[in-house]
């Protein structure tokens, strides 16, 4: 202990302020999980965490620790599972079909829904879906009036939505 030190424990200012608060990144971070994808909002004795996970056990994991915060009483779980790496698309292998089976993706007669549907995964936009389903991305604006009971903005979908694809009348 240095001169200054005694000096400073003699006039009552030896202790450091112990009123430093951890945040919940840096408490993730702590406990070996990586908070970069996660966003945070607080309320009265509540946290919401939000953002895109790999798997339900680094899910549990973040719940925990956040559960464990002082003072926090309710912890709002709003986080999405990444969606798995697409592999490669392969071609379409025609299944055989029975002749009284109803086809899959076949609207049924009288019906406004059709069978066919596409799960939003992350980094999809309704320009590259379109261009994926039906060969140009300029017809992205079918996918969106299809989902309008879903979809406000054509520029905001989210990963697991699952948005109903219409046939398009050629």
């Amino acid at each position: 202990m240095g001169i200054f030190d005694s000096i400073k424990n003699a006039f009552g200012g030896g202790e450091e302020d112990k009123d430093t608060t951890t945040g919940p990144s840096q408490l993730l971070r702590e406990a070996g999980i990586d908070p970069g994808g996660l966003k945070f909002g607080f309320g009265t004795g509540t946290i919401t965490v939000s953002g895109t996970i790999e798997d339900e056990a680094d899910r549990a994991r973040i719940l925990d620790v956040l559960r464990g915060i002082e003072g926090i009483s309710d912890v709002d779980d709003q986080m999405l599972l990444a969606a798995p790496a697409k592999p490669a698309p392969e071609p379409p292998v025609a299944a055989p079909v029975e002749p009284d089976a109803p086809a899959e993706n076949a609207a049924t007669p009288g019906s406004e829904e059709t069978a066919r549907t596409y799960t939003v995964q992350s980094g999809d936009s309704l320009w590259k879906i379109a261009e994926e389903l039906y060969g140009s991305g300029a017809k992205y604006q079918h996918i969106f009036e299809a989902n309008r009971d879903i979809l406000d903005d054509p520029d905001r979908i989210m990963p697991g939505q699952v948005l109903k694809i219409p046939a398009l009348d050629d």
